[in-house]
């Protein structure tokens, strides 16, 4: 069994397969490490609400990912979690074929509970959504 860093290192290294999710919103994971990823997320026209704009539910799964990741990387062999809450604010409107970044980090890990952050960047930091989450974690 792999710890959660290890199984996002070889997610990272294409040695294990994507979840379904990342083919319908377009995300690789291009970071891990104790405490933190970065996935690259790229929305497209398939990603547009009716007014014609990405619309948040893409920001709220890139986060519940990148802040997931944060916290699948601290745990042991043959442990799991669950997203409890995730607080999502969108700021900015993001744009169909720009490449974003999805930054998860660990805020603190303790017996049960997970909390962490999350922020979607440009390629100049500008930040377009930012979320905190909180996960159970699950012993198998």
């Amino acid at each position: 069994m792999q710890t959660g860093l290890e199984f996002l290192t070889a997610l990272k290294n294409g040695e294990v397969s994507s979840s379904p999710m990342a083919q319908t919103l377009p995300m690789q994971l291009i970071e891990a490490s104790k405490g933190k990823v970065i996935y690259k997320v790229t929305p497209n026209n398939t990603h547009l609400n009716v007014q014609g704009g990405v619309h948040g539910g893409f920001c709220a799964t890139a986060l519940d990912t990148a802040t997931g990741g944060a916290a699948h990387s601290v745990l042991e062999a043959n442990v799991g979690y669950g997203t409890i809450d995730l607080n999502v604010k969108m700021i900015r409107p993001m744009q169909t074929d720009t490449a974003y970044y999805a930054h998860g980090e660990l805020i603190n890990a303790g017996r049960n509970i997970i909390t962490t952050e999350g922020k979607i960047v440009d390629d100049n930091g500008k930040i377009y959504a930012f979320a905190s989450a909180t996960f159970m974690i699950i012993r198998k």
